[in-house]
């Protein structure tokens, strides 16, 4: 009874050695490459603080979601010190340490692949957007004169072409500086989404490589289009030319964003089935050079709407799932 006693004991204490060597091990080697960010003008800023949410999920996975909240704070510590303040580092550590602490806590509960993939796009959107629009004004960083400047350069780079961008967009009865917000609102949410998908593809490869956790290997069809999404998006993309229905100024541009919003929506699954067309159907990666086409015949982009609309409600994703099976057998 007393040996059994002890070889609890014996095997606590190397456990709890094991969890710190571990955490001290992570911090170490984020402080080293924090340091090594430093010396090289920060280069490796966005990649580090990529980093940091997909090193608390594998600890909180190894171990327990307090251990993960110890080494977070621990992150936040280092990165703010030896980032010497660095704004960067300010900004967006605390929004992966949000996401990793969310996933793992996903993973803790058992959640799907899909599931804690929506929880690492959501998640790292939203600190997106309040580290750009609440932290970044309250850190005396002038967002609103940045998007000034943005309208100023496009309307300098037209001059230097011949062309006055400010009067295309009155013709179509937009105005430039309010595009250019809501691009800039875009751009962000995008940023943060395609982030999000980053973080969760590098947790699921690096807890099945070091054996921590078996989420399943991931491919582009685990990444499943959504129908209702794809009907939603096409009604959205229609409300562009609802525009000409309304006076209203806050409607018409209400409109405007989630015309925008749907067609990006149409385009991503659209450009998903070409490249899976590409590698299932003729054995070859074409995406690139429908894009590049794209960019010099704008109206394919227009054929791009309507893949992605067939691929995301249904039709062209049973069409490739079944040339899928056929090279199967």
């Amino acid at each position: 009874m007393e040996v059994s006693f002890l070889w609890v004991i014996i095997n606590i204490s190397m456990n709890q050695t094991k969890k710190l060597t571990q955490g001290a091990m992570m911090l170490a080697i984020v402080g080293a490459l924090i340091l090594l960010d430093r010396m090289t003008a920060y280069w490796f800023t966005e990649l580090i603080v990529l980093m940091m949410p997909v090193v608390i999920i594998m600890y909180a996975t190894m171990h327990t979601m307090k251990d993960g909240i110890m080494l977070s704070v621990g992150l936040l510590i280092i990165s703010f010190l030896l980032g010497n303040f660095q704004f960067t580092y300010l900004i967006y550590v605390p929004v992966g340490i949000v996401t990793g602490l969310a996933y793992a806590f996903g993973i803790k509960r058992g959640f799907d692949k899909r599931r804690l993939l929506l929880v690492s796009i959501l998640t790292y959107t939203l600190g997106e957007l309040v580290a750009t629009f609440i932290v970044y004004p309250l850190l005396g960083f002038p967002v609103a004169k940045m998007l000034e400047e943005y309208r100023i350069a496009i309307e300098s780079a037209g001059t230097m072409t011949g062309m006055d961008y400010k009067q295309v967009f009155a013709l179509a009865g937009l105005d430039l500086s309010k595009m250019i917000g809501i691009l800039y609102v875009i751009s962000t949410v995008l940023m943060g989404a395609m982030e999000g998908v980053l973080i969760h593809l590098l947790s699921v490869f690096l807890l099945l490589k070091f054996k921590i956790y078996n989420l399943g290997r991931t491919n582009i069809f685990d990444i499943k289009p959504n129908p209702v999404l794809a009907y939603a998006s096409l009604i959205m993309t229609s409300m562009i030319y609802m525009t000409r229905l309304t006076d209203n100024e806050t409607v018409y541009y209400i409109f405007v964003i989630m015309g925008i919003m749907g067609s990006m929506v149409l385009l991503y699954y659209g450009y998903i089935f070409v490249v899976l067309y590409g590698v299932i159907v003729i054995r070859r990666n074409v995406g690139a050079i429908f894009i590049l086409l794209c960019l010099f015949i704008p109206y394919l982009f227009m054929v791009l709407l309507i893949l992605g609309f067939l691929y995301g409600s249904g039709p062209l994703r049973v069409y490739l799932e079944r040339k899928a099976q056929e090279l199967k057998q």
